[in-house]
């Protein structure tokens, strides 16, 4: 498996690190969806949360890489309306490359 990164969760954001440093960085506010899938094709199991900001950019984080459960943690508390950790990752667990992936949250947008 390639290197999966680390994830570094602080209460106004989270980083993604590889390779000794930061790849990619964001508030908590600049999450408009995130959606958990599998990238690779059976028989991998590998889960990935694709976090999509409101600037366009997608993170990619792989469950394997150490701070992916302090970023859901923190996540269920900052992103209102998640979907909560045992309702998706059983259903995408059991069936890996059998679903296009689980919306966990969208934001709405807002109106100025």
């Amino acid at each position: 498996m390639a290197d999966p990164g680390r994830v570094v969760v602080v209460a106004a954001g989270f980083a993604l690190w590889a390779g000794g440093r930061c790849v990619a960085a964001a508030r908590w506010s600049d999450v408009r969806r995130l959606r958990a899938y599998h990238r690779d094709a059976p028989p991998s199991d590998a889960l990935h949360l694709g976090v999509d900001l409101v600037d366009g950019t997608v993170m990619e984080l792989h469950e394997a890489a150490p701070g992916f459960d302090a970023f859901l943690d923190r996540a269920s508390v900052t992103l209102p309306g998640l979907l909560p950790y045992g309702d998706w990752h059983h259903v995408l667990a059991a069936e890996p490359g059998a679903s296009d992936g689980v919306v966990l949250f969208e934001r709405k947008s807002r109106r100025y």
